[in-house]
């Protein structure tokens, strides 16, 4: 396939700049061949390329799905290859229809594709450009402006400049280090004048390192409840701690319907007076057509310091594949379909959980990469972020790096410390700035334990928070009615060729 190494060499940049091996920089010039495949390509090739870019990035990014299930695994690949080939497929209209506007809209155009990810079952919002540069404290301090997507859109800025370098167009050169000077500038600016202060309120995290394979062993369910107890027992005699975090299905049973393991827990918050934010998997049951239906849930909730039992808050997003199948709701018989997947049900009822006079949500695992679930928590008034996760499935391997450094840009987008309790690791606390305080790395017991930290500040909302989150709904938008004009004159123009 003519350009083929084109869109290898694009995936195979991006996929390197995004795996957290001191590559973040070559998301600089990954788009440059991918630009290049666009514009030598035809349509069609332009689509098969787009599905081998895509290809090649997701081995690299999302190999260690294998490992939880190899289906998930097939069904992602596939699944998010031929969305990068559609997508390709709709620049390159855009590209036929607008060639003196392409290097315009093409940013637009793939924002829109990050925004869209966010959406409907399939949503996967991972590869979005702008994580790469996670390890880069003052680029991506610009986040608190229009999140990930603002990050995202000055790479793509940086990657079209390059590409006019290479075009003999060397004037761009002064334009691509006049945006670096601000970009660096903004994150500066932001370091020194963002001033923090601490509170009263301490929160712990118990990072017990679970191993997969042990940790739904019901032999084992008793002695791991009674660990954290010891933990928790642990902190709270050393220092005084408000809150203390267990991970996402800490308690491996029904909690809710296990009047034993209620109690212990209830002990456990009133024994050591400290608040519990713990998570477990829950069911409800109804009655469809005189039949009992069970509908299972990824949950947790806070055990306050008199052991009582808060509202428990249901996961609103659901991993594809892993923890549903996707479309299941518009086509029931899928239902049939059963590879080990949970098939959890969708939250629907968003929480803000209070302490003293600090509110808080809870997000669980893959909802700490919706930017919008934190946007909307930070706009009803929350004070910190909470994200428990278990990414004990993908063991030592990428992935539990990945996922705690998309996570980590929630806490500069809405200026908002945050909390992350993981099974295996990673776990960390993260202040506003987004400087990580304290961190238990991947497969390491440890107890953390620090004050809430917050911003000093005029206005509690950030720009993203407040207006920022704007700018990736315009771009969809406007590239849907982009993309329909591009692929409708041209019919028209064929069919008047005719």
């Amino acid at each position: 396939m003519k350009n083929w190494h084109l869109a290898i060499i694009s995936g195979l940049l991006f996929g390197l700049s995004f795996i957290d091996i001191g590559l973040g920089f070559l998301s600089f010039f990954a788009y440059v061949p991918y630009l290049a495949f666009i514009i030598l390509s035809n349509s069609k090739k332009s689509f098969w390329c787009g599905f081998l870019f895509g290809f090649v990035l997701n081995i690299i990014t999302q190999y260690p799905i294998m490992l939880v299930r190899t289906y998930a695994f097939i069904g992602l690949i596939i699944a998010m290859s031929f969305y990068f080939a559609i997508l390709s497929l709709f620049i390159k209209k855009v590209h036929l229809k607008f060639p003196k506007a392409f290097f315009w809209f093409f940013p637009i155009i793939w924002i829109a594709f990050e925004y869209f990810m966010t959406l409907g079952s399939l949503n996967f919002p991972w590869l979005n450009v702008g994580y790469s540069l996670t390890a880069y404290y003052y680029l991506i301090q610009f986040s608190d402006m229009f999140g990930i997507y603002g990050i995202s859109f000055l790479i793509l800025i940086i990657n079209i400049l390059i590409f006019k370098i290479f075009s003999s167009k060397f004037r761009t050169l002064f334009i691509i280090i006049s945006i670096f000077i601000l970009w660096f500038g903004y994150g500066i600016y932001k370091h020194k004048i963002i001033k923090l202060k601490s509170t009263n309120l301490k929160v712990g995290i118990v990072q017990l390192n679970i191993l997969q394979e042990n940790k739904w062993d019901s032999a084992l369910l008793d002695s791991t409840v009674n660990e954290y107890g010891i933990q928790i027992s642990k902190l709270t005699s050393e220092e005084r701690n408000d809150l203390i975090i267990l991970p996402e299905s800490a308690i491996t049973t029904y909690l809710l319907h296990e009047k034993e393991y209620m109690k212990k827990l209830s002990e456990m918050a009133r024994t050591n007076n400290v608040n519990l934010v713990v998570g477990f998997p829950d069911y409800n049951i109804e009655r469809i057509d005189k039949k009992r239906k069970y509908k299972f849930y990824n949950s947790a909730t806070m055990i306050d310091r008199e052991g009582n039992y808060h509202p428990k808050y249901d996961k609103i997003r659901l991993v594809p594949f892993g923890e549903r199948i996707p479309l299941l709701s518009t086509f029931a018989f899928l239902e049939k379909l059963q590879f080990g997947q949970a098939n959890f049900e969708y939250g629907v009822n968003p929480l803000l959980y209070k302490i003293d006079e600090f509110e808080f949500p809870i997000l669980i695992c893959f909802e700490g990469v919706f930017p919008e679930l934190s946007r909307k928590y930070a706009k009803r008034g929350a004070d910190f972020i909470i994200v428990i996760t278990n990414d004990a499935w993908f063991k030592k391997t990428v992935f539990p790096v990945e996922h705690a450094n998309n996570t980590k840009i929630r806490a500069i987008e809405t200026r908002l410390a945050l909390f992350r309790a993981a099974n295996t690791g990673i776990s960390y606390i993260i202040n506003p700035k987004g400087n990580i305080i304290q961190q238990a790395d991947v497969y390491e017991k440890k107890n953390l334990s620090g004050f809430l930290s917050t911003k000093i500040r005029d206005s509690k909302l950030t720009f993203f928070v407040k207006a920022g989150y704007l700018f990736p709904i315009f771009c969809f938008w406007f590239s849907i009615i982009l993309i329909i004009y591009s692929i409708i004159s041209t019919l028209i123009m064929v069919k008047n060729y005719d």
